[in-house]
């Protein structure tokens, strides 16, 4: 791999996931994010009950209650033209459901906070629906900064799925990567033009708090 086109991203990863499936929130909000305060949350089944649902846009509808019921959050996906959400990059998103039809929808609210509008985009590692449309599993991330706010609110969700160790890549023409378990030493190396990169679906053996770098060969576009 050439020095020149090795881009670390986030160069080490510190994780802490856990193998087994589950469902499972992460904010991290950042100072000026109205929503979530600039405060941290996670979220499992152990604290708190997901439920999901198939909301007007063909999108997906997920809340997220906490165990002692001070907390409770609503999550809104939807693609352009009520199309059906598959995996990849959702980049533009508006507030949900107001976003013009060419445009994503997102929105993320709730605990008696909400934004009038805003902007973001989200991404879809993986997701399945049941005969009825009805997510039954799901891996995304997404980001969004409230009305103008500074402060960006970031999000990972997994329902039903172990999650992914990855990243998504923007701005860069990928060529390749390489996934790297800097505490057991086992590495692999993919040469595929993906923006959607999860190490752990790709084979490598990941325990919580291994430590793992992910680098990529490309060109900035």
């Amino acid at each position: 791999m050439h020095p020149k086109h090795l881009l670390l991203a986030s160069c080490t990863l510190a994780l802490a996931l856990p193998c087994a499936a589950q469902s499972r929130l992460e904010l991290d909000s950042a100072p000026g994010d109205y929503i979530g305060g600039g405060r941290s949350y996670l979220y499992t089944d152990e604290n708190a009950t997901f439920r999901y649902s198939r909301n007007y846009d063909n999108g997906i509808s997920a809340t997220i209650t906490s165990n002692d019921g001070r907390e409770w959050w609503y999550l809104d996906l939807a693609a352009p033209g009520d199309a059906q959400i598959k995996p990849g990059t959702y980049d533009g998103a508006m507030r949900f459901p107001f976003q013009p039809a060419d445009r994503p929808g997102l929105n993320f609210s709730g605990t008696g906070r909400g934004c009038n509008t805003l902007t973001g985009r989200f991404d879809v590692f993986e997701v399945s629906y049941n005969s009825e449309g009805v997510v039954e599993t799901l891996n995304a991330s997404f980001v969004q900064n409230c009305d103008a706010s500074t402060g960006a609110l970031r999000g990972t969700i997994s329902y039903k799925l172990t999650p992914p160790v990855g990243i998504t890549t923007t701005g860069l023409q990928v060529r390749g990567y390489k996934c790297v378990n800097n505490t057991t030493g086992q590495s692999l190396t993919r040469a595929t033009p993906m923006t959607l990169i999860d190490c752990r679906k790709e084979g490598l053996h990941v325990n919580p708090g291994d430590d793992i770098s992910i680098g990529l060969n490309g060109k900035a576009k």
